[in-house]
């Protein structure tokens, strides 16, 4: 059975409160999903079950609907192939080694996000685009480029960010997964 990867867009302490972790992978279970597991507390899910990515895209959707969070809330579903190729790709090495938690990978619902304005961008951060998400070097704090996280959402649509330590840590375990199904 394929491996899916879950990233829920807008997660946080507010959305914990409506629906924990536990909620969610009891939920997925229930909908035929098998052995979910979460990775952190924001909205990461690694699972196995049938379907296409449109597919399981739209299930997931309507499962973080019925567990009472917002439309806006989406999910946005990768294979494991998807993250390991982009952490093949690993567009600034030394930020990648020196400072992980720094180097921001959007993930977009849309298949084909918007990146016309990347070439024109004018900040201090670094961007690439592997294979249809956005590879951010902040070199700073996260927190001190505001600017830049407001135009990639307005500019290349809804979607959401995880860091590169936690980008690692799922394509590490939905590989193992897939190792482990076969």
């Amino acid at each position: 059975m394929p491996v899916h990867i879950i990233l829920l867009r807008a997660i946080g302490p507010v959305t914990h409160k409506l629906m924990s972790m536990t909620q969610w992978r009891d939920a997925v279970a229930a909908a035929g999903f098998d052995d979910p597991i979460t990775f952190l507390a924001t909205g990461n899910m690694v699972v196995s079950g049938p379907g296409t990515t449109a597919e399981v895209t739209a299930r997931m959707n309507e499962i973080v609907l019925s567990l009472g969070l917002a439309s806006s809330n989406v999910a946005i579903v990768r294979s494991p192939a998807q993250l390991r190729a982009i952490v093949d790709a690993d567009p600034f090495p030394d930020a990648s080694a020196e400072r992980p938690s720094r180097m921001l990978v959007y993930f977009f619902a849309a298949a084909k996000p918007d990146f016309g304005w990347v070439k024109d961008y004018d900040g201090h951060e670094r961007i690439a685009v592997v294979d249809d998400h956005l590879v951010v070097d902040f070199g700073g704090r996260i927190s001190d480029s505001p600017r830049l996280a407001g135009i990639v959402e307005k500019r290349s649509g809804q979607g959401t960010g995880r860091n590169w330590n936690t980008l690692k840590g799922l394509a590490e375990r939905a590989t193992a997964r897939e190792q482990k199904d076969k």
